[in-house]
Formats: C-alpha cells, structure tokens, sequence
C-alpha cells in the first residue's frame, strides 16, 4: 500500500504551501482507517521538506512521480520516499530514500547494527544503509513489477540523514564492517546534498514516472522465480526435511485439499494440525512452503515466537547466502491490515503461542490473531499443541482455532500426529513426563533409548550437557531478568547460592541464541527456545515447582512467588477457583524438558523434587 504518489511538481506544491503533513494525514485515514502519531507527522514535516530542497537543486521534469510511505505487504515496515522517472538514455529507473533524522551514531555488535537515540533513549537499530538495501532487496525478490525482464525497472536506494554532521575522524557510520552496505546503498549526510541531487538527476531526470510508479504500487506481490528456485534447492536431498509415516500423511492432506477444493474455489478452508512436541510440525510446514511456493502459491509461514522465526531463517539462509528467504517467515502480527483472501496459503507453526492483539499499538475489535490469519487466506494451516501454552497471553489452543474459522464460514480439517521424532524417537519418555508433571495415577517406567538424568549441581549440569555434548541449557522463569548490561556484560541472574552457582540468562540481542556459539554459556528462557530443538538439552527446574512430601498426597507444588515472568502471571485465582499459573508452569518444563533429540539432564532447586523425580524414572 502507497499512501502518497503524485508528481513531483505536486509534491512541492504540498511542500511550499505547507500542507504535506495534513495530506499524508488524511491519506492515512482515509486509505488506512488510522491515525498517527503526533511525532510522525513531525517526522514528515521536518524531513520532506529537505528532500523537496535536493528534488529543486537536481532540476527533475515535473513528471518524475513520488511515492512516499509504501507499506511493505505483510510488514510493518514502510519506505519513506521513492521516486520514478526515466534517465536520459531512456532507462526506467526507482531510488529508494530511507530519511533519518539521527544526529549521532555509535557503532554496536552484530552485523549491520548501529546504536543512536531513539524514543528518549539510546537504541540499537539497523544500519541506514543497511535498511535502504534490505528495502530495495524485498521488492526485487517480492514485487512483480521490479524483478521481471519484461519491466526492466532498474531500482536503486541510498539513505540521506540531514541533520547529521560526520565526525571528521572515524565517523561510526562510515567504519569499515558496514563497507559492504555502503557500497550498496550509500549514505548522504547533511552537507552531502549536492551529491545526492547529482545521483537523482543522473537516475531520474527526464521524468515521466507515472507508469514506472504505477507498476510498482500495483505490481503482484509473489516471490520471485530467483527466491523460489534458491529455497527449492535447499530442500532437494536434505535429509532434515524429509517427511516420514504420517508427516506426509498430513502434507498430502493439505496439498490434496488446495489442489482439489481451493484452488478453483472460492470457499475458505482451515487445517488445524494436532500434535506434541517433536511430532515434525515444522518439518511438514516448511515442506508445505517449498511446495507450493514452486507452484506459484502466495504462501507465508508465520511463527509466533521471534527467536524460533530467526533460526528457521538462518537455517536456509546460512547454505545459500540468499537473505531474502528471510522475508518469506512472519510474526502472528503482520496480518492486522491484510485485505480478505490477500494470500493463497497461510502456514502458522506454534499456534498455540497466538495473542489477542493483532498489534501493540492497534486492536480491531473482535479480532485476534488466529482470527486476522484465517479472514487473510483462501486456506489456513494451524500447528497446534495445547499443551505448550506457557503465559496467560497464549491464546491459540484448538477449541479457540475452530471457533474462529466457523465464525468465517471456513471448512475445518483435523490431523493430528502421534509419531515421535524427537528425545531418540522416544514415545514412552514423552508419555512418562507428561504422567510426572500431570501427576497421573498410572505409574509408568521411564525405558527407552533417551538419555534422561537429574544431575546433583547445577555445574554438572553445565559440565554435562555443554562442555561434553555443545547442547544448551534452559530454565524455567523462577529469576528476575535484569537486561540491562553491567561493565559491558550480561548480568548473573540465574543464581543458586547455597550451590555457589550463577550465570546470565541468554542474551536479549541475539535472537539466535540456540545455536550462536558466543551464548553457549547463557542460560534459555521459555520464550527463546519454544519450537527449537537441540541434541541435547538441561533445564534448571526452579523453586516456582516443587515436591512437597509433607502433604497426605505429596504432590507437585507451584510456587506462586518464585515465578518472576510478570507478563505471563495470571491473577491469583478466587476461592475455588484452579490457579492457571499452576497449568502455565507445568507447561513451562514439559515444554523445556522436551527439546533435546538424545538427552535432557536436569537440575532441581528444590531437593525433594530431583529425588522425587528419581523415583518416578524407577517407578513400575
């Protein structure tokens, strides 16, 4: 969506009768049923009219067209001004503006990642650079317009910051590891303007814009035959994505279906696939993806959790080099605004972990998550598993899927999945868990090939499962997590003092923590390692679950005031009531307990408890 296009001499027009604000004000309401912020509209009136002072000095015809605002489907993401027109050899040329308003920068860890100040505090941010490229990279992988021959489009970006004043040595912005980005997609500061006039007039001087800009808000949005063809070869002979028994039972039932029922149909159908951790949820979703991607499907898959979404990314994006495969995985947000039926097929793993808001900052009565996903796609596949809600925000169990679809006049289907392809294939260390944490009448004996031990310390428990196996170590959320860096490190919050034990939890910034070899030493919370798997995993059970052996039943005890995750607390229950708190907990360390392919070694807080549990692996 494009809430502002017009040629440029009509965008001055806007500029010098001081009236830009008040368009793109109106625009927004009337094309987006929204308002805006009051530090927007100053956004708009501080940095559009420096790009009509570099548009005057670079002598454009006032046909070249400007594109301000183009939303990025399915993203939250904008580009703030683009401009059309032709060079003087007839070539059909776009530039993408990215305009900040920084005044400084520093430079920061991680790859293309810079720190300035931003809502009344310092922040660490993308590269301007960076963020013009990635732009210019998703339309010529995703609009049609811009990566067919037949259009012959040639779109560029650059970033123009100005208010900015380079220092004069060793400007952060200029360092040498965001070289790679600068040659790309160069930076303009604000004593730069002449050279960024000089590089619009040479692209885009002769103007006559309208139907390059034209193509480019209505070009179709589908992955490029590039895209496809990379994620294609990553698939073909890996043995990570081959599906087994009723995994491809479920895949057929979803290509079967969109083939037979969807495809010449304007029916909506939902498929809500049930199944436990390691049941090759993923495995089945990412097949979907590749497949019909080849088939010219508009196909997203969406992950709630961020962290689970980055590691899927970087897991095809690390063999092929091809970022853009980056743009094909979204958040449960993105779909606030997607228009009814906007794509073919939309694949949502960890359903389970949907939210009532479509956004932070908006809600649409009525409407959550589950809801906006089904109302954007002729056909919704749900991955679900009720049993891994872990915070009174989770919203996305089966009953609630089901209801949302009907509501929609959508065609339900149910698959479930029993098979076990996680802990050694282990199906009886699955059900033998789940009787430990539900506490069933029903003794099991824990047999089978997986590796599970309670560990005596938790250094044996990080000797184990790190030093010995390169596996990782989770707990629940019984610490604080204080995020803020302490003499440049992360802060020791998960700490057991009368075992002289402490360490940080995983680092916030790096949302591949599960496998980025510089966190090994970290500990995981619930939320970075919900749908990931490892060879071996360790949890440190805290005192938020006990045993209590003082009781006449001598059962499993949740510890209200030992869970520190206050966002997924759920009020204390009235009289009578069942404490959710009591469920979210346990399913905090079933859902822990079950990431490890081989083993899962654990650690309790609480003594009673690791010899309770001792005794239930014997129990017959």
């Amino acid at each position: 969506m494009i809430i502002y296009n017009e040629p440029s001499s009509r965008f001055l027009e806007h500029i010098y009768e001081n009236k830009i604000g008040y368009v793109l004000k109106e625009n927004v309401k009337s094309l987006m049923n929204k308002s805006i912020s009051a530090s927007e509209l100053r956004s708009w009136e501080n940095s559009l009219p420096q790009m009509a002072k570099i548009l005057r000095d670079a002598s454009l015809k006032d046909n070249t067209h400007i594109l301000l605002e183009y939303k990025l489907p399915s993203t939250e993401k904008r580009i703030d001004f683009l401009l059309a027109g032709h060079d003087k050899m007839g070539q059909k040329n776009a530039v993408i503006v990215e305009l900040k308003q920084w005044q400084k920068a520093k430079v920061a860890r991680g790859d293309g990642i810079v720190r300035t100040f931003l809502g009344q505090r310092e922040r660490e941010t993308v590269h301007p650079s960076y963020q013009a490229l990635s732009y210019k990279r998703y339309l010529q992988s995703f609009n049609e317009a811009l990566y067919q021959d037949s259009s012959a489009i040639n779109l560029t970006s650059c970033a123009y910051l100005h208010n900015y004043i380079p220092a004069r040595d060793q400007e952060p912005l200029l360092d040498s590891r965001y070289k790679n980005y600068l040659q790309e997609a160069p930076i303009y500061f604000q004593f730069n303007d002449r050279e960024l006039a000089q590089k619009l007039k040479q692209d885009v001087s002769e103007g006559d814009g309208f139907e390059i800009a034209k193509s480019i808000e209505e070009g179709k949005i589908r992955p490029s035959k590039k895209l496809v063809e990379t994620v294609n070869s990553l698939f073909q002979g890996n043995e990570e994505f081959i599906l087994l028994d009723e995994q491809k039972v479920a895949y057929e039932k979803v290509i079967t279906l969109f083939n037979e029922e969807i495809s010449n149909s304007t029916d909506k159908h939902t498929i809500i696939i049930k199944g436990g951790p390691g049941t090759g949820k993923s495995v089945i979703g990412l097949n979907l993806m590749n497949h019909l991607l080849s088939k010219e499907i508009t196909i997203e898959y969406i992950t709630p959790n961020q962290a689970f979404r980055e590691i899927l990314r970087k897991k095809l994006i690390g063999s092929s080099g091809f970022v853009e495969i980056r743009d094909l995985f979204k958040g449960s947000a993105s779909y606030v605004e997607a228009p009814n039926n906007y794509f073919d097929v939309l694949v949502c793993d960890e359903a389970h972990r949907l939210k009532n808001q479509g956004h932070m900052k908006r809600r649409i009565e009525g409407e959550n998550q589950a809801t906006q996903i089904i109302r954007a796609s002729k056909l919704s596949v749900f991955f679900v598993d009720d049993n891994q809600v872990i915070s009174n925000k989770d919203i996305g169990n089966f009953d609630l899927i089901k209801e949302e679809a009907e509501k929609q006049n959508s065609v339900v289907h149910v698959v479930e999945l029993d098979s076990q392809f996680r802990c050694s294939g282990s199906g009886n260390y699955i059900d033998w868990l789940g009787h430990l944490l539900n506490e069933s009448e029903t003794p099991i004996a824990l047999e089978g090939d997986f590796d599970f031990r309670v560990v005596d310390t938790p250094q044996e428990l990080i000797q184990k499962v790190i030093s010995e196996q390169n596996g990782r170590v989770m707990a629940g959320y019984a610490w604080d997590w204080n995020k803020k860096l302490v003499d440049d490190k992360l802060p020791n919050d998960v700490i057991v003092e009368e075992m002289d034990f402490a360490m940080p939890w995983n680092d916030p910034n790096r949302i591949d923590w599960a496998i980025h070899p510089d966190c090994a030493y970290q500990i995981g919370c619930i939320h970075t390692v919900q749908g990931l798997e490892m060879e071996y995993a360790g949890v440190i059970i805290g005192n938020d679950l006990g045993f209590d052996p003082e009781t006449q039943t001598q059962t499993l005890v949740v510890r209200r005031e030992h869970f520190k995750d206050k966002g997924a607390r759920p009020a204390k229950p009235k009289k009578g009531q069942v404490d959710m708190l009591d469920v979210l907990v346990r399913n905090t360390y079933k859902t822990l307990m079950t990431r490890g392919m081989k083993g899962c070694y654990v650690y309790c807080c609480d003594g009673e408890l690791g010899e309770f549990i001792r005794e239930k692996m014997n129990c017959s």
